[in-house]
């Protein structure tokens, strides 16, 4: 799972954080009394290796592995540090930079590498007070393990908190991903239901046409040949209304007379246009070019993304907003063009819509190609080309 700008941005400010809190901190401590104790080219490395700890903090969201790696050499480092009667230089405040990059691990790498740096960091714990105990000669046992607890308690936590927040960051990507698998079933199931408007209507001027003709007719070889045809009209509306129902059990109950009407295309447009109009909301039409034969799914992908894009507008964009619908005829395609102006900005959107998953898919299904831009507003624009040997 790649880290994206947003992970990044945490950890970042963190490691900024510890930068401005502990390096001055650490500094004054050396200068104060390490220096005067231990002189000034000892307190030098052990500032050199913590200003390398916190470099490697911030190299951490790009390299995180490689980031822990050189931390823990410096904690290694910085643990063997310490003179007779003095504690490991490893307890220096710029050490809990270690903490951030534990936490880097555990919350980006797989399980196998999150453990073997928890485990890192935990002989760590006891190699600092295994010094410590050297150092300054310390025999209280309950200091020694009060020591090695605290400084293993510390990196555990710093790994549980990582670890939590990758289940956190994988959670709500499956809730993402789950949320686009759900937009575009009920979009293609939206598919289903519209192509079954068209497709129906279709069969039944069909229907009608071939009884009307049979009626008409007076040779019989004729007459049995459209009985047939309309028989076979009528069996494709019923697989028809059966696919329907698979796609949709709540369409089961649609009746008769739905089924024989049309579904919205290119000709409704205008009408879509002028209806969605108001004070607040300036909407305009233009048709340029001469219109070609085109595709029932095609125009009714195209009426959909119009009725998306203008409802996005007049939803999600501060009065007084103006959108420009165009609807542009090529030689070999046509170019839906619907544009706002940004109005007075956009409106907080508590939810994540998938209104252009949805469009996306539809107007994928019937060939076409959606392009989405932003500038001072939002321009929707879907490309659709017309049907063969118009």
């Amino acid at each position: 799972m790649t880290a994206t700008d947003a992970d990044r941005r945490g950890p970042l400010v963190a490691a900024a954080l510890l930068c401005a809190i502990a390096l001055p901190m650490t500094i004054a401590m050396l200068v104060q009394l390490v220096a005067p104790v231990q002189g000034g080219a000892w307190a030098t490395w052990i500032g050199a290796l913590a200003v390398v700890l916190h470099a490697a903090a911030f190299a951490s969201p790009w390299l995180p592995r490689m980031a822990f790696a050189v931390g823990a050499a410096v904690m290694l480092a910085l643990a063997l540090m310490a003179d007779a009667g003095t504690s490991s230089a490893a307890l220096v405040p710029s050490a809990v930079a270690f903490l951030l990059l534990e936490w880097q691990v555990a919350s980006t790498q797989g399980r196998a590498t999150a453990v073997a740096a928890l485990v890192v960091g935990i002989v760590g714990a006891f190699v600092i007070t295994g010094v410590d105990v050297v150092s300054t000669r310390q025999a209280d046992p309950a200091l020694i393990a009060f020591e090695v607890i605290a400084l293993a308690a510390v990196v555990g936590a710093a790994w549980a908190l990582g670890r939590s927040a990758r289940r956190r960051r994988f959670a709500t990507a499956e809730r993402e991903r789950q949320q686009v698998r759900d937009a575009l079933a009920a979009e293609r199931a939206r598919i289903g239901r519209d192509l079954h408007d068209v497709v129906s209507h279709s069969l039944t001027v069909m229907i009608a046409q071939a009884e009307a003709a049979r009626v008409l007719t007076s040779e019989p070889r004729a007459a049995d040949a459209l009985a047939r045809v309309a028989d076979t009209g009528r069996s494709a509306m019923q697989g028809l209304r059966g696919m329907l129902r698979v796609l949709d059990e709540a369409d089961a109950g649609r009746s008769a007379l739905d089924e024989t009407a049309p579904a919205p295309d290119l000709a409704s447009l205008a009408a879509l246009v002028a209806g969605a109009g108001s004070s607040d909301h300036r909407l305009s039409f233009i048709e340029t070019g001469h219109p070609l034969p085109l595709a029932p799914d095609a125009q009714l992908a195209l009426y959909r993304a119009a009725q998306e894009a203008i409802t996005n507008a007049v939803r999600h964009v501060r009065p007084p907003v103006e959108v420009r619908v165009e609807l542009t005829w090529g030689e070999r395609d046509v170019r839906l063009t619907v544009a706002d102006d940004g109005g007075s900005g956009r409106r907080d959107d508590p939810g994540g819509g998938t209104g252009l998953i949805g469009m996306a898919e539809r107007v994928r299904q019937a060939g076409g190609v959606l392009e989405v831009r932003r500038g001072a507003g939002w321009t929707v624009q879907v490309t659709m080309p017309v049907e063969q040997g118009a």
